[in-house]
């Protein structure tokens, strides 16, 4: 077995993207306990291995809630305003800035993976995994063309805020590394017939959630009558 290496240092952010928090992204040789999680195209597969966290010390059960903001060329709007499929993500369930828990519609839990990919810390570890692949034709507005839709989305970013967190054990209710990362696709894509891509961002978050995606958290939370660590 070769030697564990000393995960990445605490970055300055509040769990925002790199971008907008002044976080300095790890670099590629750093192994923290995102280190594993990679893209391709549009999907992302992120990987949380406990034993190259400073945050865990025991959990039964490590699951993943993913913060996500949309945004039509550079404006935030809600999920719900997007697209029918995202009606379940209203106002009711969004922060004041954006964040909404990604989630399916009849989910009333916050973890994304919903018993698919669960880890541990807890008399030997496991790792927690997830898997998205994002993609859309531009929901209601649909993307831009000069003659078919000119009042169309130029620029479709998905962003993303993926926490690792306990929701079982003597760490439950404790929020663990990051990764963030974002979703593009353009109106030439739509054109071109591309499908958008996904880009990692920051895969060795160890800051805490931001105040939006705390606010979203407790707002799904109430809505679907669910208790953290009841």
């Amino acid at each position: 077995m070769s030697q564990e290496k000393k995960p990445c240092p605490p970055s300055s952010g509040d769990g925002a993207s790199p971008a907008a928090s002044g976080v300095t992204p790890c670099s590629a040789s750093s192994n923290c306990a995102g280190q594993d999680s990679k893209t391709k195209d549009n999907r992302i597969d992120i990987v949380f291995d406990p034993d190259k966290s400073k945050k865990v010390k025991k959990c039964d059960k490590i699951v993943h809630v993913q913060f996500m903001r949309y945004k039509i060329d550079g404006k935030v709007i809600t999920g719900a305003e997007f697209s029918p499929s995202y009606a379940h993500k209203t106002e009711a369930v969004t922060s004041s800035d954006g964040w909404v828990i990604d989630s399916l519609p009849g989910e009333t839990t916050p973890d994304y993976q919903q018993g698919r990919g669960d880890g541990k810390k807890n008399g030997g570890s496991i790792t927690a995994t997830m898997v998205d692949v994002p993609r859309t034709a531009g929901g209601t507005k649909g993307f831009y063309d000069p003659v078919a839709n000119p009042s169309g989305i130029k620029k479709l970013q998905y962003e993303f805020s993926t926490f690792a967190y306990c929701m079982k054990g003597d760490d439950c209710g404790k929020w663990y590394d990051n990764v963030q990362w974002e979703y593009n696709k353009t109106w030439e894509d739509q054109r071109d017939g591309k499908i958008g891509e996904s880009k990692i961002t920051d895969k060795c978050g160890t800051g805490e959630p931001a105040k939006g995606q705390i606010e979203a958290f407790e707002k799904f939370n109430k809505e679907n009558g669910f208790t953290p660590c009841k």
